[in-house]
């Protein structure tokens, strides 16, 4: 048997990130690992980084129960190795044209960030700021969401799920084409709301988008999404049961039963989460009333 199986391999643990109480941790890594405390506490207070240059993999694997109940992250490592890249994106988006100027500002004082407009956050997924170390995602996402009027959502690249959409409705032969590609892919068409395909992974869509530059179509993070929810139908229900039950959303209050009938399609919900939209048509299903959703394309950023 070779000396090196005899020998345990040692191992390194990087930060990924760090929550909770970054003083409490740095004491108990110092006391359990014999780190310098203060060392301990820049790199807790950095949220990424090596954290223990070296260690018996069995101690590193005994370690993470402590560590990920002092809120740290960490990755187990050969020594030496860089710290693995975790990066993020963060979208960001406006309620209303009113509060991007202290919202451009705020980005150009943090990130740097030149010549924004109203326009930049408009769109599907608004503006997103990409490939962030997963601390100072978190760092810019939690500043944003202080301001007023202000949308900031997360996504880790590794986690991160694509759908993909097409400006404008496909015809029967481009939407074959497509839904054959994406079974040499190993993905299925539609799926959810009026994408084309869902759950997909970035290379997926980088290799969509080559083999059909010229059909409009386009992804978009999941974790970035906003749908509204329209009524399209009253199902099994009277016109007078859906009438009352439409009754207690504002968008029908002022319609007549056979004047809310001619209305249909209605937008009832606007900007929910794709978890959100998929609860909301749940719960009108439950009752018999027939819905569907839409991605909000571009978002109404009036003041």
């Amino acid at each position: 048997m070779a000396l090196s199986q005899l020998v345990e391999e040692d191992v390194q643990l990087s930060l990924l990130a760090a929550s909770g109480n970054a003083g409490l941790a740095a004491a108990m890594l110092a006391e359990r690992f014999g780190l310098d405390l203060q060392y301990a506490e820049n790199v807790l207070e950095q949220g990424y980084g090596l954290l223990i240059p070296r260690l018996a993999t069995s101690q590193a694997r005994e370690a993470l129960p402590l560590l990920a109940a002092l809120g740290l992250r960490v990755a187990i490592q050969p020594v030496d190795a860089m710290p693995p890249d975790e990066y993020c994106d963060v979208s960001v988006r406006l309620a209303k044209a009113k509060y991007a100027p202290k919202l451009i500002a705020t980005l150009q004082k943090m990130m740097g960030l030149e010549q924004l407009t109203v326009q930049s956050f408009g769109g599907p997924q608004g503006l997103v700021v990409p490939a962030l170390s997963l601390a100072r995602a978190e760092w810019l996402w939690s500043a944003l969401r202080q301001l007023p009027g202000v949308f900031a959502s997360l996504s880790e690249h590794q986690a991160a799920q694509y759908d993909l959409f097409a400006e404008t409705e496909l015809d029967q032969a481009n939407f074959t084409a497509v839904k054959d590609y994406l079974r040499l892919l190993g993905c299925e068409a539609g799926g959810f709301g009026d994408a084309v395909a869902c759950g997909l992974d970035l290379r997926s869509i980088e290799r969509i988008m080559v083999r059909f530059p010229d059909l409009g179509l386009f992804a978009v993070n999941q974790a970035f999404q906003r749908y509204e929810v329209l009524v399209i139908g009253k199902g099994a229900l009277s016109t007078q049961e859906f009438a009352d039950l439409m009754t207690t959303r504002p968008v029908a209050r002022a319609l007549a039963p056979r004047q809310l009938m001619q209305s249909l399609p209605l937008k009832l919900d606007y900007w929910l989460t794709r978890m959100a939209t998929s609860q909301f048509m749940a719960d009108y299903d439950s009752i018999g009333i027939h819905t569907v959703a839409r991605l909000v394309r571009a978002p109404n950023l009036a003041a």
